[in-house]
């Protein structure tokens, strides 16, 4: 996570400080010999997949995360770069049941493929493993491995003076579970002793350890492991936006203190230099505006079905009763097949995502034909509840859908799925300065609502061709002329939002 954030300050840096500080930084990264590069993904092109990394190695704190021996992946995060400017991040739960390539580890025991969580990869096989664990499961090549761990978190947190955080407040119930010396603890998700995090509800300012204990936290949050990719998804932009909208890149001590700080904890492959950093932070900034797309890979707990030996999901792994998270081989394939990956056993066809009917330039729909999901992706509370009831006011099928899953975003953005291009236009018109996103691996309409929201508007309107005879459709934006719409009635059928919409806090539990 904070690697993220310090490539990003690390471009502007060496533009001002140039190619003596690219030279010194250089010197401080740690190498690891992966064997990486590929011919597509080398020297800093428009077209790559970073794999960054966030691990939970204890080397080095003289205990004070506990005795754990070795590594594990608590962030695994594949960045996909496309040629057409588009940026992809997919975040990956640790607890995912994952087949594990065989291998030989470094005394030349050989081990068989099996089944393990995916953050087992890295222990039982370093880097090396973790690499070909993510290329099999999505098919998809890794050209660039970008990695901190625990203690260089804590670090570059310190140096920036801390982020805010929101968190929601508790619903409970409390949740039990035993620690490593057989202690039962009981955990919320604002007072958690198994990570040590407290704070909260509310904004909370986190520094060092806190902030540390906040990312790692599991226990105590109502999903688990997907809660906690969801804050650390938080964190991810509120560092970005403290680094990028503060004094760190103009003030010398703090910029050399957090470049010394991050440049000291990071690890990449043997074949990654410097100057291929740049393409990726570049795209990061995107966080701000929305130009990034931010998926978790879906996954649920076991039925007995699926080989669950109790009602709570466990299933035995190496002898022993392991809370696991499963994965369905097609909600993988619809996020990586668009990105050239292939999924094994998914039954998703490459061509799933497929453009829908081609539509005129400037096409649009009429609002009560529109419907749209409505998500919060500012710090602005409550804006997602207040947007559904305007948009509502229109005429549109609003749906309050609460926050997006980072609160950064500078501008707004409306997406659509295919066949959806005339009905996100309509959207777009109604939100001035929105921009328009076609993306094949969602459905409908959704609206991300940036910082830079004023209001909604009555949107004008052009009607959509009519289809040639025999042709399917044709009832998008059919009798929608200019000046369409603007009384205050309800969707049909209830479709629309409830007249007092909740309000949805830019937090995360």
């Amino acid at each position: 996570m904070a690697a993220l954030a310090f490539l990003s300050c690390c471009v502007l840096l060496v533009t001002v400080g140039g190619w003596a500080t690219y030279s010194w930084i250089n010197g401080k990264v740690s190498r690891i010999d992966l064997g990486l590069g590929s011919s597509n993904g080398s020297g800093g092109v428009n077209k790559a997949n970073y794999l960054i990394v966030g691990t939970d190695s204890r080397e080095g704190t003289g205990g004070a995360y506990g005795d754990v021996e070795g590594q594990r992946s608590d962030t695994t995060i594949l960045a996909h770069l496309d040629e057409n400017g588009t940026t992809t991040m997919i975040s990956f739960p640790r607890d995912m049941y994952v087949t594990i390539p065989e291998y030989t580890d470094s005394n030349g025991k050989h081990y068989s493929t099996r089944k393990d969580k995916f953050n087992s990869a890295i222990s039982s096989g370093g880097p090396a493993l973790l690499v070909k664990t993510v290329q099999s499961l999505t098919g998809m090549d890794v050209d660039h491995y970008i990695s901190m761990d625990l203690q260089g978190f804590k670090k570059i947190t310190d140096a920036i003076g801390g982020v805010e955080v929101c968190i929601k407040p508790f619903t409970g119930p409390a949740q039990r579970f035993q620690d490593d010396n057989g202690r039962w603890r009981t955990s919320t998700n604002t007072n958690d002793p198994m990570s040590g995090f407290r704070g909260g509800p509310g904004t909370v300012q986190v520094n060092g350890d806190q902030a540390l204990a906040f990312v790692r936290q599991r226990h105590g949050l109502p999903a688990g492991d997907t809660d906690r990719i969801a804050r650390q998804q938080q964190f991810i932009g509120a560092m970005f936006h403290k680094i990028m909208s503060g004094d760190t890149l103009t003030n010398p001590i703090k910029s050399q203190r957090l470049v010394s700080a991050a440049a000291g904890a990071l690890t990449l492959d043997e074949h990654t230099d410097l100057t291929d950093l740049p393409a990726l932070a570049t795209r990061i900034r995107g966080l701000t505006n929305g130009g990034i797309k931010m998926q978790t890979v879906p996954t649920h707990a076991p039925t007995r079905a699926e080989g669950a030996v109790d009602d709570l999901g466990d299933i035995l792994l190496h002898g022993n009763r392991a809370s696991v998270q499963f994965y369905r081989p097609d909600d993988l394939a619809r996020l990586v097949s668009p990105l050239g990956g292939h999924v094994e056993g998914a039954t998703v066809s490459d061509d799933s995502g497929a453009a829908g009917p081609a539509l005129s330039p400037g096409a649009t729909a009429s609002p009560s034909q529109v419907r749209v999901s409505v998500y919060n992706g500012s710090s602005r509370a409550g804006l997602a509840a207040k947007v559904t009831t305007q948009l509502t006011a229109k005429g549109f099928r609003a749906r309050n859908a609460g926050n997006a899953s980072v609160l950064t975003h500078e501008t707004s953005r409306v997406s659509y799925g295919p066949g959806q291009e005339a009905e996100a236009r309509t959207v777009a018109a109604a939100v001035p300065g929105a921009g328009l996103i076609a993306d094949s691996s969602i459905t409908g309409v959704q609206l991300v609502l940036g910082s830079d929201f004023t209001a909604v508007v009555t949107p004008t309107l052009t009607p959509a061709p009519a289809p040639a005879p025999g042709t399917a459709g044709g009832s998008a934006g059919a009798g929608a002329g200019a000046g369409a719409t603007t009384g205050a009635s309800a969707a049909p059928d209830g479709a629309g939002a409830p007249a007092d919409p909740p309000d949805a806090p830019s937090c995360t539990y």
